[in-house]
């Protein structure tokens, strides 16, 4: 499918929450995805990028229109889990997905995981999970909402303590899950059916829940369990608000710079996300007014207030490598500005080389990225990384950082060959 192909469908798409699906000629879906406004994330697949293949692959795009964006993440994952779509990242590295994780203990907890042994059980880890999710911020997101409304124990599995927690103090636990009070079969019964709702939930099962729940209500109203009746009635209507077309998680925007952070970490072998990265470019006119520019990402969000601009002054003529190295110098010679988690260079294996020792000295992971070839170069690495190679949010934070650095340049740089037209 040509994108002018994808064009013309994406216009009938809704503004709307939802998951979509790309299939192939043979009617067989290939990628599923999810967004809170289908229109405008299926237009980012006719940017061209890692996702050229398989827009190319697929015949057609569908989609199906939900009430909100917990739903849409929700759903998305249950088609995931079903139809295990070649294309998504999860059939070809599960570490960049999340798991819902209920501990197999008489009060089980609920935790996140990435990669479980597989999709349904792991004995090895005695527990049971729920996923695949594709924003670890969004289903934390989700549980957090869901325990207001169903609680469960946190507190570490086996230590009793004579007190109620802090949680169960502001109806975040049960209590009796972890103090030292006695148990009784309705204790049990409670915390199970609240954990029994969870499951329900993030498997696409709330219509089936709120009807329980409903049902319940009814009951203990006519048996004149009035405070049964009210507490359940309360968690029908908490259920029914956070599955509103309401902006509870983070938009796509966000959600994406996260997970590009995450697999530029992994990329790069980093110990944690880089949370501030600095990219330079040099931009001249056949050598003359030289000059460069750093743009400033902080959790993949630009800062303007923290860009720098630096007139080169020891560099005569084209010489990139050089005005790169004066560039990089006498910015790590700054100690009063905070220190980049990872520096990324316009350029090369020439430029990288250049300047790979002064990053090295500083304690600094550095890469360059080669417009021209659309390739990221690491030290130590001989063979660099094709851009279009990799998943789609790494790719979009990768190029818009360099596209931001290189327009930044570009804009001192005329701004700098002005005055000197006029000084001359």
């Amino acid at each position: 499918m040509s994108h002018t192909e994808l064009s013309n469908i994406i216009n009938l798409a809704p503004q709307s929450p939802g998951v979509y699906f790309f299939k192939d000629k043979r009617g067989l879906v290939i990628y599923i995805g999810k967004a809170t406004n289908l229109r405008a994330r299926l237009r980012s697949y006719t940017k061209g990028g890692w996702k050229d293949d398989m827009v190319r692959e697929a015949s057609t795009v569908e989609w199906k229109e939900l009430a909100s964006d917990i739903e849409a993440l929700i759903t998305e994952s249950s088609y995931i889990k079903s139809k295990k779509p070649k294309y998504n990242l999860v059939m070809r590295d599960d570490k960049n997905y999340f798991f819902v994780g209920f501990s197999k203990n008489i009060f089980p907890r609920v935790y996140l995981t990435h990669q479980p042994l597989n999709f349904e059980h792991s004995k090895e880890n005695s527990a049971s999970f729920i996923g695949p999710f594709t924003d670890g911020a969004s289903i934390k997101r989700v549980i957090m909402l869901l325990r207001r409304i169903f609680p469960y124990c946190t507190c570490p599995y086996g230590r009793k303590h004579k007190r109620l927690c802090v949680n169960a103090q502001i109806d975040k636990c049960l209590g009796f899950c972890c103090a030292e009070i006695s148990l009784t079969s309705a204790n049990k019964k409670h915390y199970t059916a609240n954990i029994s709702a969870i499951r329900k939930v993030l498997t696409g099962k709330t219509q089936k829940l709120t009807r329980e729940l409903t049902s319940k209500m009814k009951l203990a109203a006519r048996s004149r369990h009035y405070e049964e009746a009210q507490a359940l009635r309360d968690q029908i209507i908490s259920l029914e608000r956070i599955f509103a077309h309401q902006p509870y998680l983070q938009n796509d925007i966000p959600m994406e710079r996260e997970r590009a952070l995450r697999m530029l970490a992994e990329l790069l072998q980093l110990d944690i996300p880089p949370k501030r990265v600095e990219c330079f470019d040099i931009s001249h006119n056949q050598g003359s007014a030289t000059v460069a520019s750093m743009a400033v990402f902080i959790n993949g969000v630009p800062d303007k207030s923290q860009y720098r601009k630096f007139i080169i002054k020891t560099v005569k003529g084209v010489d990139d490598f050089a005005s790169l190295y004066e560039t990089i110098s006498r910015r790590l010679a700054h100690n009063d500005w905070h220190k980049p988690d990872l520096i990324i260079v316009d350029g090369g294996k020439g430029q990288l080389n250049s300047v790979a020792k002064l990053a090295k000295l500083a304690n600094i992971p550095i890469a360059s990225i080669a417009k021209r070839e659309e390739e990221l170069y690491v030290p130590d690495r001989k063979a660099p990384f094709a851009l279009k190679t990799l998943p789609q949010p790494l790719f979009n934070f990768i190029t818009a950082i360099r596209d931001e650095a290189h327009r930044f340049a570009i804009s001192f740089h005329r701004q700098r060959s002005r005055r000197l037209v006029v000084q001359a």
